[in-house]
C-alpha cells in the first residue's frame, strides 16, 4: 500500500512538472514574438487569410454524363455523340466530363473548362473577363469561349433536356466554341434595362477541335486563314408574378467565311445535257479571281423562351430558327475546323430550327420532353431534285428529328434521361444509299452525375 501512495505522489509531482515546463515554453515564446518578432504572428495570419480568400474566390464544378446507346443500324452515323464503329449498334460511352474552375475577384472573372472522357482529354474553354468599375453593365471576354450565337449553344449540355444540341448547330457551328474576343453590355438588376443582354465579338471561325468530331487528329485551335468571323447576339428575359411566368427572346447574326483556295466556286443550279438539275461553276472570265477571297458564312438566328408555373406542373415552350448562306465541299457542309482537303467550295443557301415542349409533372421530379427538328443544307433542292442520274450527293439532304425524352431529377446531383431520336432523311432516288430512309434512330440512357 506505501509504495502505491509513493507512486501516485510520484506521478502529481511529473504532471505538475510538465504542467510548469509548457507554462514556461508558451510563456516565452509569447515573449519572444512580442519584443523581437512583434508582427511575425500578425503576418502568418494575414498569409493564411488571403491563402482562405483564395479559396473562397474559387468555385470548382463539375458533370459526368455516362451512358448506354441503340441505334437501328451498325456503323450507323449519328449525330447523337458520334458514328457508330462500323460492327457496332449498341455502346457504353462517356458523353461528356467536365470539371470547371471560376475564380472571381471582384470585377475579374477566368474560367478554365476542360473535358475528360475515354477518348481523351481536350481544352472546353478558357478566358478572361473584366467589368467596368463605374456601371458594372460592360464586359470584355478574350480567350476560347461558346460563340454568342442563339439560345442553345448558350445552354449548359448539363441543364439541357435532350441529350444532344440539335444537326444545324453541330453542323454549322460544330462544338459551340471559338477563340476570340467579345465586348458584352448587361445592365445589372436595378437598372431600366435590365434583362438585356447584347455580346458582340470577333473569332478565329474555325472552332474547337475535339478528337473524335473534326478532321484534326487532336485537341486545339488551327487557324487557317486571316479571316475572322464577327458573331453577335442580342436577348431580352424577363419574370413575371413572382417567377411564375418567364420568356426570352433573341436575334443572332453571324458573317464570316475561309478563303477561297482556287476559282472553282460553284454557286448555281442549272440543267445538265441529261436534263438533270446540277451544279454550275461560277464565270469567273469577266470577273476579279477569286482565289484568296473569302467563301461566305453568312447566318441569322433568332430564338424563343416561355414557361410558366401551374398546378399541372412547369411548361415550357422554347424554339429557335436559322438561315443563310453556307460554303461547303461537294459532299460536306460542315463548317471546316483544318484548311478543306477539296478546295472546291460549293455556297448554299439554308434553313433549320428546332420546337421544345418541356411539361415537368406537377411538382414532381419527373419530366417529359419532346422536340421537333430539322436541317435543310440547300433550300434549293428537294426529293425531285435528286432523279436518277444526278450529279448531287448526300450533302444536299434535308434531314427532320423527332425526340421523345423523360428525365428524373433525383436531386441537384443526380439525373437520369431516356431519350429516343427518331431520324428522317430525305428519299433521293438518284444517291445510292438514300434510295429509302435510313435505319438510324438513336436510344440513349444517361446517367448524370454532376457536382
Amino acid at each position: 500500500m506505501l509504495s502505491q501512495y509513493i507512486c501516485c505522489q510520484n506521478l502529481e509531482q511529473m504532471k505538475k512538472q510538465r504542467l510548469l515546463i509548457l507554462s514556461l515554453v508558451l510563456a516565452s515564446y509569447s515573449l519572444k514574438a512580442q519584443v523581437t518578432k512583434p508582427d511575425s504572428v500578425q503576418n502568418q495570419i494575414n498569409s493564411l487569410s488571403k491563402e482562405l480568400n483564395v479559396l473562397k474566390n474559387l468555385k470548382v464544378t463539375g458533370w459526368v454524363q455516362a451512358q448506354y446507346q441503340w441505334t437501328e443500324t451498325k456503323g450507323a452515323k449519328t449525330f447523337d455523340g458520334g458514328d457508330f464503329m462500323p460492327n457496332s449498334n449498341n455502346r457504353f460511352m462517356i458523353r461528356r466530363g467536365r470539371v470547371k474552375f471560376t475564380y472571381t475577384n471582384g470585377l475579374v472573372q477566368t474560367v478554365l473548362q476542360l473535358n475528360a472522357t475515354e477518348r481523351g482529354v481536350n481544352l472546353v474553354e478558357f478566358f478572361g473577363k473584366v467589368s467596368d468599375p463605374w456601371t458594372k453593365s460592360f464586359s470584355i471576354t478574350a480567350g476560347v469561349m461558346n460563340r454568342p450565337f442563339g439560345f442553345e449553344i448558350q445552354q449548359s449540355s448539363a441543364d439541357r433536356e435532350t441529350p444532344e444540341r440539335s444537326r444545324f448547330t453541330q453542323t454549322l457551328l460544330p462544338n459551340e466554341r471559338d477563340l476570340g474576343a467579345m465586348l458584352s453590355f448587361q445592365p445589372v438588376k436595378g437598372k431600366k434595362l435590365f434583362g438585356l443582354k447584347v455580346d458582340a465579338g470577333f473569332y478565329n471561325g474555325v472552332g474547337i477541335a475535339v478528337p473524335g468530331t473534326t478532321s484534326l487528329n487532336s485537341a486545339g485551335v488551327v487557324d487557317f486563314d486571316s479571316y475572322k468571323d464577327f458573331i453577335g447576339r442580342a436577348h431580352y428575359k424577363k419574370s413575371l408574378k413572382e417567377d411564375k411566368i418567364q420568356f426570352g427572346l433573341g436575334v443572332s447574326h453571324y458573317n464570316g467565311g475561309y478563303i477561297y483556295q482556287n476559282n472553282r466556286v460553284f454557286d448555281q443550279i442549272g440543267s445538265n445535257l441529261a436534263g438533270n438539275l446540277s451544279w454550275t461553276m461560277r464565270d469567273t472570265l469577266n470577273t476579279s479571281s477569286l482565289k484568296g477571297g473569302k467563301a461566305p458564312r453568312v447566318y441569322y438566328g433568332a430564338d424563343a423562351q416561355f414557361s410558366i408555373k401551374t398546378i399541372l406542373g412547369t411548361t415550357t415552350l422554347r424554339g429557335e430558327y436559322i438561315s443563310g448562306t453556307q460554303a461547303g465541299m461537294i459532299d460536306e457542309t460542315k463548317s471546316p475546323s483544318s484548311l478543306p482537303s477539296k478546295p472546291d467550295i460549293y455556297i448554299r443557301n439554308f434553313n433549320g430550327g428546332y420546337a421544345y415542349f418541356i411539361q415537368r409533372i406537377a411538382k414532381t421530379k419527373h419530366e417529359l420532353a419532346l422536340k421537333y427538328e430539322w436541317y435543310d443544307p440547300n433550300t434549293q433542292l428537294n426529293s425531285n431534285s435528286f432523279a436518277v442520274g444526278t450529279s448531287f450527293s448526300k450533302a444536299e439532304l434535308k434531314y427532320t428529328m423527332l425526340g421523345v425524352g423523360y428525365n428524373y431529377y433525383y436531386n441537384d446531383n443526380f439525373k437520369v434521361m431516356l431519350y429516343y431520336n427518331m431520324v428522317k432523311n430525305e428519299i433521293a432516288q438518284g444517291i445510292t444509299g438514300y434510295e429509302k430512309d435510313l435505319k438510324d434512330n438513336v436510344l440513349t440512357l444517361r446517367l448524370q452525375y454532376r457536382f
